[in-house]
């Protein structure tokens, strides 16, 4: 069973009746959002609450509220949530006590070197000036912050066919990385949801299209492997995990559960030849 660290959840900060957001596509609703984006969006914010831990974080399109929330569960000193919806924004903070508000990801409503590290994830996509996005994340940042930003694989999704009607553009990773390079002293990479890798590549065993399927028993193998390392995996998310998806992004993993786990966060590793769905960058200056 997955572990919750023990923390108190925010007291709602408005006396409005709290309604579920309809799920459009567009931002991730927990209670309406297909199983693999629930999952996809709880790694990508466990992953960034590693690097919250006193500091004054900003999540810009900030949708829900969940992840935010968490952050701020995770020990950062503060947060902000923008988001263009003043309906989500509100939906935001009634439901988590957090502070959401409206604002554009091309101009933030934020003074100069007033956060430490910024959140982004799936929202560079949606934009019309990137450049100014990034921009604009420069400005808001402190001395040494992060941005910790993610966008699809445009490469993947192109072969696909699997584009987002939201998505204004999606970029290949020399795409991004000569959007972000520019700006930032050091940039980290990361990789979620592998769809290719090398056999020889422990992350084989985790793609979208295995090298090992046509092995004679891997499927059942891996299966077991994924009800022991990653039950949470094994059926439909879970009522109440949906209705508390800021505790799942809280939530501690079994121990070796990242080797069958498609979902969490790995670093980009050229030898194992992967192509991934995601990328995920932490962008310091």
């Amino acid at each position: 069973m997955i572990e919750t660290r023990s923390t108190s959840p925010a007291a709602p900060a408005e006396d409005i009746p709290i309604s579920m957001m309809k799920f459009t596509g567009e931002r991730m609703v927990p209670e309406e959002a297909p199983s693999r984006i629930f999952w996809e969006h709880v790694y990508r914010y466990r992953f960034a609450a590693q690097f919250v831990n006193d500091k004054r974080v900003l999540d810009i399109a900030c949708g829900e509220g969940y992840g935010a929330a968490a952050l701020l569960e995770s020990g950062a000193k503060s947060v902000i949530g923008i988001d263009i919806s003043a309906d989500a924004c509100q939906h935001a903070r009634s439901k988590y006590g957090i502070d959401a508000r409206v604002g554009d990801a091309e101009n933030i409503p934020m003074a100069s070197h007033s956060v430490d590290v910024i959140v982004s994830f799936e929202t560079i996509e949606h934009i019309n000036n990137p450049e100014a996005f990034i921009e604009e994340c420069v400005r808001v940042l402190s001395r040494g912050g992060k941005l910790i930003v993610s966008t699809p694989n445009g490469e993947f999704t192109s072969e696909e066919g699997s584009a987002n009607p939201f998505h204004v553009h999606e970029m290949s990773e020399e795409e991004f990385d000569a959007l972000l390079k520019p700006h930032f002293s050091q940039l980290q990479w990361y990789t979620q949801r592998p769809a290719t890798a090398a056999w020889w590549s422990p992350r084989s065993l985790v793609t979208l299209s295995s090298p090992w399927l046509h092995l004679r028993g891997f499927c059942r193998a891996l299966k077991t492997l994924r009800v022991v390392l990653c039950p949470q995996f094994e059926e439909e998310v879970g009522e109440q995990n949906r209705k508390a998806a800021n505790r799942m992004i809280l939530a501690t993993d079994r121990a070796f559960s990242s080797l069958v786990n498609p979902y969490a966060l790995r670093k980009r590793s050229g030898w194992q030849r992967e192509r991934p769905s995601y990328f995920v960058v932490i962008a310091t200056l």
